[in-house]
């Protein structure tokens, strides 16, 4: 059996081969019994439209494909279903179910050990992802939001990208707006009225300024000192438009009262003076590189010391969205042309607008933490429990129209290579009559193919289950108007409770779940109007001016943060003094609280022991390349950590770079393409790069004409207190069964020494290969290709997971 992958593969896709003899697939291997008998709802209805709908001989064959079977070993699982009045009670529902599946055991290891179950959250889209990430934060719930659609949505990343928005940008006051309104500056509505008035007297002198000299100059002129600056706002090269971000810059100076009779209050004032020296040093560093930037806003935002002190989670826990951006940003500076900051908002403004098109599947399935994802990114995982919540009607099957001729931004499905199985408009009509007919039946069949799409949708959704399915729907979603009916992907599941139409029971309907009768009339996120003041205390919460009631979600922290800054601040001023408790002995620790402290005192211990006088801390997660840098140059690996410094951008990474992304559709399209053919570069980049003579010298190479298993394999292991991550270029598999790692060098060969400390990265890919496929170090090979060169380098003495584990001991003791 050969499986071909089909890109942007359709489901016509298969059926319009040549005929051939077929096999079904007919055993379900991941999925429990009441979970499959859910899905095969799904397919069962899919099977009847396409028999009703198909071309001749192509309908009759998906309807003759049976229902799934589940394995001999297959769980019994279970299927819950839920309606509940909004999308708020779905989620607190969700959320408080997540806390008791955590805690079931469904399944054991060999040794009898309970093994950690994995959850995960389906959601059509990722907009649904707040109001439950809202609910696991008020349950100090761990949970990840997998992709980069759904990660821009989370509180520290929305003020990351204001923040570099504003850098960027003067014209985005939208930015600054939430930074100003946000937890950290708090300005009121009175300071920003005031601040408005303040920009839009700067665009006035502007525009007065641009006619001529006998404009009169507005009184309130900038704060001293600020002469050159001022003259500054005076060209004619800014916008004309009134930016808040340039009233932050050239603040008035105290005593300054608009037209309108508003000014700042002294606070403010305060706030806006510390924001705005705070975003001036910022700017400094536009020009370099973007990681190096972006680390430079989170520790000035402070955001790295708030994700931290978030109660109930680890600090990896915590960092997992600032972690998860930076990644991306790095992804984006190997792939792009462009990688100044403007190119890198616009690909994420790509990544929002896109419901789907910068999604990002999950890696693996995490345990220690719920996963919020897509249905699009789950597929190809399985999870013990899986929460699909959203079944509405005009949600889940969507409602959008995806009609061509409704828009400019699609292909005319006429033009497109799975044209046969799409609805056609047939435009051979006599008349106008003829036309408007037709485009109506051309519209209903559209929506009915928009539908299957979506159950199959629904289909992935479902079987990536394996012991609990829990799908549910709310009648009433965020501010909404108007009342959702539940999805016909919901509702067929009904059948599946017992003493419904006689089938046997394979679901169970939620204890919170409500009849359709019994559901409120009105949204009931509306019937009661929230008042609150505003700015509000962070840390407690909105404050009920009617009744003095906190509106919290989660427990307030403004008194235990408070009890910790004075015992840091008595640590500050008595230095070796013992710190004593001010209510008594101190109760012995226990549960969670007893391991943090027996982990704080091991921390405690190694610092101790460090012979440095100067604490350094290696990040939690280095790059195969800085391993190697720690080899060569420990102090300069050290120095850059304390103080970022950018690397300028060489012609022999792009040229790297150029490189691998040949080798790899070499690789993955050299069983489609004749030998002759060069796939992959543009003739601009073939020529820059010198790109024609490495493709020549690679297919002269015994690695052109050997199969690689993998490539482009990220790989990561922990190499004492750091986790190292890499990407091997090419793995294959020798006739011995032995593994055999590349890495493709477009370089020349180094000298002895050097080649000595770049073996390195190869060792920290064979010690990752061999932990990871559960073999000894002795059956994985590595080797260099220096393309330049045509010469395969294969270093004999390759290090160990001890000797790796010294080289960052080493530098650490040596910082």
């Amino acid at each position: 059996v050969r499986v071909f992958p089909v890109r942007n593969g359709g489901p016509g896709d298969t059926v319009s081969w040549s005929p051939a003899p077929t096999s079904y697939l007919t055993t379900a291997w991941r999925n429990g019994r009441s979970i499959l008998a859910a899905a095969n709802v799904m397919s069962q209805a899919l099977g009847k439209a396409a028999a009703r709908r198909g071309p001749a001989g192509r309908g009759v064959a998906a309807a003759e494909v049976p229902p799934l079977q589940p394995s001999p070993f297959a769980v019994d699982g279970a299927v819950v279903l839920g309606r509940f009045a909004s999308d708020v009670d779905e989620a607190a529902a969700l959320a408080d179910d997540v806390l008791k599946y955590r805690v079931t055991d469904f399944e054991h290891n060999p040794d009898g050990s309970a093994v950690s179950p994995a959850l995960a959250v389906l959601c059509r889209r990722r907009t649904q992802m707040e109001t439950i990430r809202r609910q696991f934060e008020a349950r100090g719930i761990a949970y990840e939001i997998v992709g980069l659609g759904g990660l821009l949505d989370t509180p520290e990343i929305v003020d990351l990208v204001a923040t570099l928005r504003v850098l960027a940008d003067p014209g985005r006051s939208d930015a600054l707006m939430r930074l100003l309104a946000g937890a950290r500056w708090r300005i009121g509505p009175a300071d920003l009225m005031a601040l408005r008035d303040w920009s839009g007297q700067l665009a006035r002198r502007r525009g007065t300024a641009a006619r001529g000299p006998g404009g009169a100059d507005d009184a309130g002129a900038v704060e001293d000192g600020d002469n050159e600056a001022e003259g500054t706002i005076l060209e004619g090269d800014l916008t004309d438009a009134a930016s808040l971000v340039e009233a932050l810059d050239f603040l008035p100076r105290e005593g300054w009262s608009s037209a309108n009779g508003r000014t700042l209050s002294s606070p403010a004032r305060s706030r806006l003076v510390r924001l705005s020296a705070e975003l001036r040093h910022l700017r400094g560093y536009l020009g370099d590189d973007l990681t190096t930037l972006l680390g430079e806003v989170e520790r000035a935002m402070l955001l790295d010391i708030e994700v931290a002190a978030r109660p109930g989670v680890s600090i990896h826990q915590a960092r997992r969205n600032l972690d998860a951006f930076q990644d991306a940003a790095a992804g984006f500076l190997r792939t792009s042309q462009r990688v100044d900051v403007l190119a890198f908002l616009s690909w994420l403004e790509a990544a929002s607008a896109e419901e789907n098109g910068l999604e990002a599947p999950a890696s693996d399935v995490n345990r220690d933490a719920v996963q919020l994802l897509t249905v699009h990114a789950s597929k190809g995982l399985e999870w013990d429990v899986v929460f699909v919540p959203g079944l509405n009607a005009g949600a889940f099957p969507s409602d959008r129209d995806s009609r061509w001729s409704s828009g400019a931004a699609a292909l005319p499905w006429p033009l497109r290579g799975d044209r046969a199985d799409l609805p056609q408009w047939d435009l051979d009509q006599p008349d106008q009559k003829g036309w408007l007919d037709a485009e109506k039946d051309y519209k209903a069949a559209v929506q009915a193919h928009g539908e299957s799409e979506e159950r199959r949708l629904a289909y992935v959704a479902y079987t990536r289950a394996k012991h609990v399915l829990w799908v549910s729907s709310s009648a009433w979603v965020g501010a909404r108007a108007g009342r959702a009916e539940m999805s016909p992907f919901l509702a067929e599941l009904e059948a599946l409770v017992p003493g419904t139409d006689g089938l046997p029971a394979n679901a169970v309907v939620h204890p919170l779940s409500q009849e359709e009768a019994a559901l409120p009339e009105a949204s009931p996120l509306t019937l009661e109007t929230e008042v609150a003041g505003w700015p509000y205390d962070p840390l407690e919460g909105p404050l009920d001016p009617r009744t003095g009631e906190r509106l919290r979600l989660a427990r307030g922290r403004r008194l235990a943060m408070e009890a910790a800054a004075e015992r840091v601040v008595r640590a500050l001023e008595s230095p070796g003094k013992q710190l004593q408790q001010e209510d008594g002995p101190r109760p012995p620790l226990t549960g969670p609280a007893a391991g943090w402290a027996r982990e704080a005192a091991l921390l405690l211990e190694r610092r101790t022991r460090r012979s440095s006088g100067q604490d350094v801390h290696l990040p939690s997660h280095i790059s195969a390349s800085t391993l190697v840098d720690l080899g060569e140059d420990p102090a300069a690996v050290l120095g850059r950590l304390r103080r970022p410094v950018p690397r300028e951008p060489g012609m022999s990474a792009r040229k790297g770079t150029a490189f691998h992304a040949w080798v790899e559709e070499y690789f993955g399209t050299a069983g489609m393409l004749d030998l002759g053919e060069a796939p992959g570069s543009d003739d601009h980049i073939d020529a820059a790069y010198d790109l024609g003579a490495m493709v020549a010298t690679f297919r002269a190479s015994p690695w052109a004409d050997r199969s690689p298993v993998f490539v482009e394999v990220p790989v990561e292991t922990r190499v004492g207190e750091v986790v190292v991550r890499g990407r091997i270029d090419a793995v294959f598999r020798d006739a011995d069964g032995r593994w055999d790692l590349v890495d493709w060098k477009t370089g020349r060969r180094p000298s002895a020494a050097q080649l000595k400390t770049r073996s390195i990265q190869l060792a920290a890919y064979r010690l990752a290969w061999a932990r990871l496929k559960g073999v000894p170090l002795e059956e994985v090979r590595a080797a260099f290709f220096y393309v330049a060169d045509n010469a395969v380098v294969r270093p004999h003495d390759l290090g160990t997971a001890e000797e790796l584990e010294a080289l960052v001991a080493a530098a650490l003791t040596r910082g």
